[in-house]
């Protein structure tokens, strides 16, 4: 909840700010069309705050429904180690395969030259 809550207040300030700078861009380009700067904030902010709000109460609800299925399901278990672990036999195998047949075809593309400048 304080984590949606921190990100929903940070992206509500930019909000703010971004529509204090439009305002102004705005008022350069067509004067006295516009309403006052007060105004246009304190629209901005009222809207802001309802999605801060409304916001933080979706994220937690969405919180704790995960965490009322992860109790039946498990959820999703992260491992983190300092062991670093290889491919799987199978999987070196084929790479070093692989390496192998890259090789096998550089040298015979130098060999018998590059089909590309032939016509």
């Amino acid at each position: 909840m304080v984590a949606g809550f921190l990100l929903l207040a940070g992206l509500g300030a930019l909000v703010i700010a971004t529509a204090g700078v439009v305002w102004v861009l705005m008022q350069a380009m067509a004067p006295d069309v516009l309403p006052a700067l007060t105004t246009v904030l304190v629209i901005a902010f009222g809207v802001v705050t309802l999605e801060v709000i409304l916001g933080t109460g979706l994220l937690t609800l969405g919180a704790f429904l995960y965490n009322l299925s992860a109790q039946f399901s498990g959820g999703v278990e992260i491992a983190v180690t300092d062991t670093l672990t290889g491919p799987t036999p199978a999987a070196a195998r084929t790479l070093l395969f692989l390496a192998r047949l890259h090789a096998r075809a550089r040298r015979l593309r130098t060999s018998t030259g590059s089909p590309r400048g032939r016509t």
